[in-house]
């Protein structure tokens, strides 16, 4: 009895242990599931909104309200081929290099009819067999382009990862939706799509279709966005993954605005906002913890395009997480982030794994920038008004900068028929304008400090004046001081401001801004030229003044050579590969010549092995722990993984790059009447060159070097032609200084 009692006894509290075991086991299941189901990402797409239109939505009570509780940027995006919807989100959901053809049309509803009699998921059977398929049901979502688009992306010099996004999120066993379009009565637009569907161009639910829609005879091409379906479908959606909604009414509206009547265009733009204000109340007021809810627009209207106010706006909303201004570790621009960007923000969002094919960064929070609104629109405001300016200021320096070589030179070559104090008055002129000239790269990154949203022709009439007062105040200075103060002054200002974020380059005409997207930090092309060339006269000019102190020269002509390259090759200051290499050419060259060491083979092998030590010192420095990630330790990953084709396509794409900017770049023609000039000063009368070499030999071989590190720079740069052009403004302008001065003595004692 005992051991039966003790044997039940035994087997009832197993039983009950093992209930209790598997009832804790799905409760933690159920909430590691329910921790899984809450995450969304909420994704509004407002067509063709740009920062004028956001100005306006804020005003609308709903947006108003939540804008405090809102993180805010702007949004940047090169597309590979024309700016438009289409290449913007096909770019943004394959986290790259991707190109759209309109040959690759739009996305369907499975059941929607394609063509006469054939919808568009028979017809994308029959382009893809049963091997992509899946069970068909009405909410499902397919693009029938997708192989052509994959044709079209083929031979390219990047490795384009269409559908990168959706395939990621379906992996990862989690949702994706698409809600409605921007259709007109003759085209659909269902752009959301390139942005959301998977590598085989399919979506697994959501509506694009006409249902999306009203009949609405007052509204642009008689249609109207049904908010109230759209809301229903989005909020009673529980399940993790994206969503995303695709608002078409405004980019209808601008799309008619010429031929829409002022007041009326008005009255209906007011409307739309309201509606969409209340749609996105809607949407926030049924906000989850776990939901990030996200208002942009990729591209912006073709109004705003002609205006050159490229940026888009990013709202984000996230329960219980700070707001603020908006930032990510492509751009390290506080307000500012890349398209890319929106791909590793959303997978960071539901924990999923961003693959190795993205380029961009998670879009955070800048905690460091105590920054409002209004001050951010502010910003704004500056970067659109450097881009609108940038052409018409760097234009009109380049043609100065070729005007003034070319009558510089030629009042030179004449100056045996010069004898009249008058004449004489004009040659000092032109002297001292060669002088400003060379204050102008510094005066231009100390602009954004001293003139901020100043119009481009008063910006100029203060540098021009700025620069002739330099000019005068160094001119009675001996030749190699004269030349060393404005060198220092140059390469100083690009330092500090270097070594203190490089605020100022960032907002230079000079330098690079947002809107390009060819770069967002560190050293730019046109001052990374500028740096090279001041450097090396900096340092060519103090070897002329101490030239009985040769090992003085040396070690201090190689320390301040060796701190110009760490902030050029360090991952947090200049970030500059092609300058960094060029920059140890040009120096190294430079030092050979000063020292007076004979090259020879042995001295090209010792340039050659420089080049190698700086590739592998680039290379360590950028893949070091704790440093943020940078484009260049993209590519030092790749050479370290053996990723060879993906370093081959990108030196390809900078080859291609440099090509083109030789082609069409102002900067081109100022590199060669530069040479030009260069080869008239060796050649014509009596080689001035080698005459100036007798009167100071060591400056004269410090040109050498610039003219190497202009090579250098023309060669491992892919935008090379304009550093090429910024560097050696500080050989030939130096050079027809002295020429000048050389002439006057002459006419004066004529």
């Amino acid at each position: 009895m005992l051991y039966t009692w003790i044997s039940r006894w035994f087997v009832t509290w197993t039983f009950s242990l093992m209930i209790l075991y598997s009832q804790t086991a799905c409760v933690y299941a159920d909430n590691a599931k329910q921790t899984v189901e809450n995450k969304q990402v909420i994704m509004i797409f407002v067509d063709g909104m740009s920062f004028t239109d956001l100005s306006r939505l804020i005003t609308y009570p709903h947006v108003h309200n939540l804008l405090p509780k809102a993180g805010y940027g702007a949004l940047t995006l090169r597309p590979v081929g024309q700016r438009n919807d289409p290449s913007a989100y096909l770019m943004s959901g394959s986290g790259g290099q991707a190109l759209y053809t309109e040959r690759s049309g739009t996305a369907y509803q499975w059941d929607e009819m394609y063509k006469e009699g054939v919808t568009a998921g028979q017809w994308y059977s029959q382009l893809n067999g049963s091997a992509h398929l899946e069970t068909p049901i009405q909410d499902s979502i397919v693009f029938p382009g997708i192989n052509r688009l994959l044709t079209e992306n083929q031979d390219k010099p990047y490795n384009p990862s269409l559908g990168l996004l959706g395939s990621s999120i379906r992996q990862a066993g989690l949702i994706v939706s698409v809600y409605g379009n921007a259709d007109t009565l003759w085209e659909r637009k269902r752009n959301a799509a390139l942005f959301a569907m998977d590598q085989y161009g399919r979506i697994g639910e959501g509506d694009v279709s006409k249902r999306c829609l009203q009949q609405e005879a007052a509204y642009p091409y008689g249609i109207r966005t049904d908010y109230p379906y759209l809301a229903k479908r989005i909020l009673q959606e529980n399940r993790s993954g994206l969503h995303v909604v695709e608002l078409g009414d405004l980019a209808r509206l601008y799309s008619l605005r010429t031929d829409t009547a002022p007041l009326y265009f008005n009255r209906l733009y007011a409307q739309i906002l309201g509606e969409m204000d209340s749609f996105i109340g809607t949407i926030l007021a049924n906000q989850n913890p776990g939901q990030l809810v996200m208002l942009l627009s990729v591209n912006p209207n073709d109004q705003s395009q002609k205006e050159k106010s490229l940026l888009t706006p990013l709202l984000t909303w996230k329960n219980g997480q700070p707001s603020g201004v908006l930032t990510s570790q492509t751009t390290r621009q506080s307000g500012v982030a890349n398209g890319l960007d929106l791909l590793p923000t959303i997978l960071d969002w539901l924990q999923i794994p961003v693959p190795p094919q993205s380029i961009g960064y998670p879009i955070t929070t800048d905690p460091s920038v105590p920054s409002t609104f209004p001050q951010f629109m502010l910003e704004i405001e500056r970067i659109n008004h450097i881009y609108q300016n940038r052409p018409t200021i760097l234009y009109i320096y380049v043609m100065l900068q070729i005007f003034t070589l070319v009558l510089a030179s030629v009042i030179w070559i004449w100056r045996k028929r010069v004898r009249t104090s008058e004449e004489l008055d004009y040659r000092r002129a032109i002297r001292l304008w060669l002088l400003a000239m060379l204050f102008f790269p510094a005066l231009f990154l100390l602009e954004p400090i001293m003139l901020a949203n100043t119009p481009p022709l008063l910006v100029l009439g203060v540098i021009v004046l700025l620069a002739f007062g330099g000019a005068l105040l160094v001119e009675r200075l001996p030749f190699p001081q004269l030349l060393l103060a404005v060198a220092g002054f140059t390469t100083v200002c690009i330092l500090i401001d270097g070594f203190t974020g490089a605020k100022a380059m960032s907002r230079s005409y000079m330098g690079y801004d947002p809107v390009i997207a060819a770069r967002f930090y560190g050293l730019g092309n046109e001052y990374e030229g500028v740096l090279i060339g001041s450097m090396i006269l900096l340092v060519s000019a103090l070897y002329e003044g101490w030239r009985r102190r040769g090992a003085r020269c040396l070690v201090l002509g190689s320390c301040l050579f060796a701190f110009v390259l760490f902030y050029m090759a360090y991952p947090t200051l200049g970030t500059n590969a092609g300058g960094f290499l060029a920059g140890m050419v040009g120096f190294g060259i430079t030092l050979f010549r000063l020292q007076e060491w004979h090259l020879g083979k042995k001295g090209l092998l010792y340039v050659g092995g420089g080049l190698g030590v700086g590739i592998l010192i680039l290379v360590w420095l950028h893949v070091q722990p704790g440093q943020p990630t940078t484009h260049i330790g993209r590519v030092a990953h790749d050479i370290l993984n053996g990723n060879w084709t993906q370093v081959v396509q990108i030196i390809e794409r900078k080859l291609q790059m440099n090509l083109r900017l030789i082609r069409i770049s102002a900067w081109s023609k100022v590199f060669v009447v530069s040479l030009l000039v260069i080869g008239l000063l060796s050649l014509r009368p009596q080689q001035f060159l080698k005459t100036l070499s007798l009167r100071y030999p060591t400056l004269v071989r410090g040109f050498g070097g610039i003219i190497a590190g202009s090579i250098a720079t023309l060669i491992l740069n892919d935008s090379g032609i304009v550093s090429a052009a910024t560097s050696i403004i500080f050989f030939v302008i130096p050079v027809l200084y002295a020429a000048l001065m050389d002439a006057e003595g002459e006419a004066s004692q004529g």
